[in-house]
């Protein structure tokens, strides 16, 4: 028997260690309840025991004397070790154990803060310098030695609460230079075993995902006083109360993965709702992704969720921006550090496995599949979950081959259930997804139904779209609201300036505005006569026109710009005129196939009505059977190459370069706005800060540094081109873009 508890040793200045351990289990008890599945997925019956034993031993470091002088003497030295290779020692004490899962437990407290590769190289104990300065540390803890013997007293007591049946409590007597160096026990074997590519003998790299993943949702969930995981909404038809569509009625009888095949604004959003809460389980814990390809169409969806399920609880948002669209949420209502403090708040609690549905970009689902920092955490929170995705046609070759590898991985290994949803998504597409992910059930309108959503007549017209100048001033005359969709921001700029008018309401929108003015532009966009923009206006704005012109483009990105003119016709029987050029611009090559362009325009000019029960063979024909032999080599070898570096990711190891690799962009700041940004920044207001960045490509950004107009200070960089709040950045023709 051990001496009675005492509860002397803090884990944090305001909180006992016994009482932080307690919350990190009662956080494990919740897991437990939403994730049953774990222990068949990893091959351990027992699993959960061994998360419980991580978390009973994984602060017990912290009773070193230095560490405790740290807590309780604000003014104390640096200690300079690691608690948790202390802490690991304490599976001496497992009984009932063989030494694998030893190994595997003592692997999990030593890496629940630090990668193991920091561990080794700042901390190893197999050099006589290490296991000096180890023992020393390890001696520290003689003077509280007993009262850390006295907690497993009640591992019993605790297992019984948290777990629902007793573990034996350790009876043998340990003694502290008995406790185990896990460094020279477990972690240095590991090590090896990555080095030289060899299978490791204690531990699968699933089991090791979920042992380091569910130890820091406990532990960091409890440090924030979080205990229990949110539910999803237990019946979403009492969130939609209203008569179903057939294609709603059919998602919400559906079970497994599925595709919805919907045109704009026919309640593709609703249904997919549907489709989650019927592959939800029992206590409905399943973890939702509902996923987007633009930071637009992600805000409008995570606006939209807070609305229609009345609890900002429930729904996260993640992109590279999210903590200052959420800033800004509050920065009406609230001063600086109130506002920050919440979107702080809001966007720790997001990336925990926390809330039941998360708004993201496909990136945020690729990213830990690279093996970024925290990425154990992150696949364990999607493990049994269900994702939906909407328009997924609009992802480029690169990210469609990142995405569908990354699916099918989910899929095979990580038991999910995926809902794809698109108006325009091609055949061949659809084909290799259905193959990858094992796809039996296809949602759609019948061709009766889908004909009366139609809402658009067609007309190719020749020339460029500078050309029509004088038609569209005419339609603007006319009282039409009007809406110019040109393919890079060049274009855009030039159409807007040739079109704006003092006596109109017009705006000009893509993505080379600064955060803080295309905040203003997105305001009141249904309440313009003019808005001239580039793609950033064809997924989930919810704005409704008269009359479209548009550059050429490929047929699924042209039936988006037509989601956006005449949007609830169907529901009159009104058609509303949509103008295709027949010529764009020199750069737009750099954009879009130039050989599915030319097949979208020459089917184009044989319409004039463009009825929803065609689009579908519209959009195959244009397609033919898939990528050309080009994009085909391409879209193979970036599969290869990342099931390859996948094959290399090992729990407990990070590296984050080769993801953020990825991204063909810089952020950087017009020079016009340098003292303000400057002043933010020192006056500690870093979301206001951010309202000044813009983002380059990676071919942009070269260039004007090249060319000595970009220059870095204080860790920003800062462009010297002129900036106009109406226009946005001016950049030359020959290196204008998309959005």
């Amino acid at each position: 028997m051990f001496w009675v508890i005492r509860l002397d040793i803090l884990a944090k200045p305001d909180e006992t260690l016994f009482v932080h351990t307690e919350n990190t289990l009662k956080v494990l008890n919740s897991i437990k309840k939403v994730y049953p599945n774990i222990p068949e997925l990893c091959g351990i019956t027992n699993f959960w025991e061994y998360i419980f034993y991580s978390l009973f031993f994984h602060d017990f470091g912290k009773a070193a004397e230095g560490f405790q002088k740290i807590l309780k003497d604000s003014n104390g030295k640096y200690w300079n070790y690691r608690h948790e290779i202390l802490s690991a020692g304490f599976i001496k004490l497992l009984t009932g154990f063989d030494e694998n899962a030893k190994k595997l437990i003592g692997m999990g407290i030593i890496s629940h803060h630090k990668d193991l590769k920091l561990i080794d190289d700042r901390y190893k104990t197999d050099t006589k310098y290490g296991n000096e300065v180890y023992l020393e540390k390890i001696n520290e803890i003689n003077v509280n030695f007993n009262e850390l013997m006295s907690y497993c007293n009640e591992i019993s007591r605790l297992s019984k609460k948290y777990l629902g049946y007793h573990l034996n409590t350790p009876t043998e007597p340990c003694f502290i230079e008995e406790l185990i160096d896990v460094h020279e026990f477990a972690v240095l074997p590991y090590l090896n075993s990555i080095d030289f590519e060899e299978k490791c003998d204690f531990l699968t790299k699933k089991q090791g995902i979920f042992l380091k993943g569910f130890i820091t949702a406990c532990d960091h969930l409890a440090s924030a006083s979080k205990y229990e995981l949110l539910s999803a909404i237990k019946d979403m038809k009492s969130i939609y109360n209203f008569e179903f569509r057939k294609t709603q009625k059919i998602a919400s009888k559906t079970e497994g993965s599925s595709f919805l095949t919907a045109p704009t604004g026919s309640g593709k959003t609703e249904a997919s709702l549907l489709w989650t809460d019927k592959n939800q389980n029992k206590s409905h814990s399943k973890r939702v992704f509902y996923v987007l390809p633009y930071t637009a169409s992600i805000n409008s969806m995570y606006k939209r969720l807070l609305k229609d399920f009345k609890n900002e609880e429930l729904v996260g948002i993640l992109h590279g921006k999210a903590s200052y669209f959420i800033y800004k949420s509050f920065a009406d209502d609230f001063d600086y550090e109130s506002s920050s403090k919440k979107s702080k708040n809001i966007g720790n609690f997001t990336k925990k496995i926390y809330r039941p549905y998360k708004v993201l970009t496909p990136f945020q689902i690729i990213k830990p599949f690279f093996g970024v920092k925290g990425f154990e955490m992150q696949i364990s929170e999607m493990t049994d979950s269900l994702f939906v995705f909407d328009e997924i046609h609009a992802y480029d070759v690169h990210t469609m081959a990142l995405l569908s590898s990354t699916l099918k991985i989910l899929k095979d290994q990580f038991n999910i259930k995926v809902l794809i949803m698109s108006a325009t998504l091609p055949t061949f597409i659809k084909n290799m997804l259905k193959e990858d992910l094992n796809i039996k059930n296809d949602i759609e309108f019948d061709k009766i139904e889908l004909k009366k959503f139609t809402r658009h007549s067609v007309t190719v017209l020749d020339g460029s779209i500078e050309d029509y100048l004088s038609k569209i001033k005419r339609d603007l005359n006319g009282k039409k609201k009007v809406l110019v969709v040109c393919n890079t921001v060049s274009k855009s700029q030039f159409m807007y300036e040739k079109l704006k008018d003092e006596h109109i309401k017009c705006k000009l929108l893509h993505g080379k505005f600064i955060l803080k003015d295309r905040e203003e532009i997105e305001k009141d966009l249904n309440n313009l006569n003019l808005l001239v923009g580039t793609q950033a206006i064809e997924v989930s704005l919810d704005i409704s026109y008269d009359v479209l012109y548009s550059e050429p483009a490929p047929i699924d990105a042209l039936i988006q710009r037509f989601g956006r003119v005449n949007r609830k016709g169907w529901e009159i029987g009104k058609i509303s005129p949509v103008y295709v050029l027949q010529k764009g611009s020199e750069n737009d090559k750099y954009i879009y196939s130039e050989e599915i362009v030319l097949n979208t325009i020459e089917k184009l000019k044989n319409l004039s009505l463009l009825s929803e029960n065609t689009i579908q063979n519209l959009v195959d024909e244009i397609y033919g059977e898939g990528y050309n032999k080009k994009d085909k080599k391409y879209f193979n070898e970036v599969k290869r190459r990342f099931e390859k570096h996948y094959n290399s990711v090992m729990p407990f190891v990070y590296n984050n370069s080769d993801f953020y690799k990825l991204f063909n962009s810089y952020e950087v700041i017009p020079l016009k706005f340098k003292e303000k940004y400057l002043e933010k920044i020192e006056n500690g207001e870093y979301y206001e800060g951010m309202a000044y960045f813009v983002s380059l490509t990676y071919g942009q950004f070269h260039k004007h540094k090249n060319n000595c107009n970009i220059f870095e200070e204080k860790q920003t960089f800062f462009i010297d081109v002129p900036y106009d709040k109406e226009f946005g950045l001016k950049l030359d023709e020959d290196e204008s873009t998309s959005m």
